[in-house]
C-alpha cells in the first residue's frame, strides 16, 4: 500500500508538504501541490482513515446494538437513529447481539478501543456493573430504563403502557388475563412483567401460570402460543401481548380454530405496527422512531461535551380496535 513517504519521494517534496496537500492546507505552492496530486493519482493512493480518525480523536461513527435487526421494533428504532445520524453526518455501525452476553461484551470493545465515538444500546442483557465499567471508556445511551447510574437513558414508559392495556381489558369486564412478552431478561421485559403482576395483585385478577409466555417475537410464535392456550382446560378470557406480530399470530390461529375474537379471547398488542391495523388489533402505540431519534440526539450532545438529562421518558397511548 502506498504511503506518504513514497509519494513525497516520487514528487520530490517533503512529507510535510504531502500531508498539507492531502489535508487541503492553503499555504502550499501551486507547482508542489500539482506534483503531489499527480503522484497521488498515478499511485492510486487512498488515505488511511483509521489513522486520520486516530489523529483527530474522532471517528464520526456511532455504534448501535440491538438483539434482532429484523424485529419490527428495532428496525424502526434504527431508522430513527439513522435519521439523526444523517443530520449530523455520522455513520452507523450496527451489531446484532442475539441476546448473547458474549456478543454484547465483544461489541463494547468497539467503544473501548475508540473504533466508535459512542454507543446506543437498543436493548441489553449486560448487568449494571458491566455497563458501569463500559461507561468509563466512552459515551453510551440506553434505549431502556437502565440499572446503571452512570449511563443516561431515553426510554418508553412501559409501565404506563401495561396499565393502559390492563385498564382497557378490565373495562371490558375481563378478570382472567394472560401475559405474553419477548425477552424477559431485558429492561423492557423486566418492566412489563413487573408492571403486569403488580397490577394483577392490586386488582386481584385471576391468575394461572399456564397463562404466561416469554421469548416470543414472531407471528409463528403467536400461533404456538394460541395452540398452547386453546389446549388448556381453563384459559384466560384476554391476553396482553408484547408484540403486534405475536398478537397477529394468536388471532390468526384463533380464527383457524374457530375461536371468536374478542368474544372468547380478547387480544391487545404493543407497538402499533402496520399489521395491527390490518388485523384490527387493539394495541399500545409506541413512538419508536422518536425514541431512536432522541437517543441519537442525546448521544451527539454527549460526544460534544454538552450536558443532558440522565433520564428521558416517552409516553404511550392506547388504540382500541376490534380485537378487544
Amino acid at each position: 500500500m502506498t504511503n506518504i513517504s513514497e509519494i513525497a519521494k516520487k514528487a520530490k517534496v517533503s512529507r510535510t508538504t504531502v500531508s498539507r496537500v492531502l489535508n487541503n492546507h492553503p499555504y502550499v505552492k501551486a507547482d508542489k501541490r500539482d506534483a503531489v496530486l499527480q503522484v497521488v493519482k498515478e499511485m492510486h493512493y487512498v488515505p488511511n482513515f483509521n489513522a486520520v480518525h486516530l489523529s483527530k480523536g474522532k471517528t464520526n461513527i456511532i455504534g448501535v446494538m440491538v438483539p434482532k435487526i429484523d424485529h419490527p421494533f428495532f428496525s424502526q428504532l434504527i431508522a430513527g437513529i439513522g435519521d439523526a445520524c444523517n443530520r449530523y453526518s455520522y455513520s452507523l455501525l450496527l451489531h446484532q447481539s442475539n441476546n448473547d452476553l458474549n456478543q454484547e461484551l465483544d461489541f463494547f470493545n468497539k467503544l473501548k478501543y475508540k473504533l466508535v465515538d459512542g454507543l446506543i444500546l437498543g436493548s441489553t442483557i449486560s448487568p449494571a456493573h458491566v455497563l458501569d465499567d463500559m461507561s468509563g471508556y466512552g459515551k453510551i445511551i440506553s434505549c431502556e430504563a437502565s440499572e446503571s447510574s452512570k449511563i443516561a437513558s431515553v426510554f418508553i414508559n412501559h409501565e404506563s403502557g401495561m396499565q393502559l392495556a390492563l385498564d382497557h381489558l378490565r373495562e371490558q369486564g375481563h378478570q382472567h388475563i394472560g401475559l405474553c412478552i419477548g425477552n424477559a431478561k431485558s429492561g423492557v421485559g423486566v418492566n412489563r412483567k413487573k408492571s403486569f403482576f403488580q397490577y394483577q395483585q392490586k386488582h386481584q385478577l385471576n391468575w394461572n401460570t399456564d397463562w404466561y409466555f416469554d421469548g416470543k417475537y414472531t407471528i409463528e410464535d403467536g400461533i404456538h402460543v394460541a395452540r398452547a392456550l386453546f389446549s388448556l382446560p381453563q384459559r384466560p378470557t384476554a391476553i396482553v401481548v408484547g408484540s403486534d406480530y405475536v398478537a397477529a399470530g394468536i388471532i390468526y390461529e384463533a380464527k383457524k380454530q374457530g375461536v371468536p375474537i374478542p368474544e372468547s379471547l380478547a387480544v391487545t398488542g404493543f407497538d402499533n405496527q402496520p399489521i395491527s391495523e390490518v388485523m384490527e388489533l387493539s394495541t399500545i402505540h409506541q413512538p419508536i422512531k422518536e425514541l431512536g431519534n432522541t437517543a441519537a440526539e442525546l448521544l451527539y450532545n454527549l460526544i460534544n461535551n454538552q450536558e443532558i438529562p440522565s433520564t428521558n421518558k416517552l409516553e404511550l397511548k392506547l388504540l382500541a380496535r376490534k380485537s378487544t
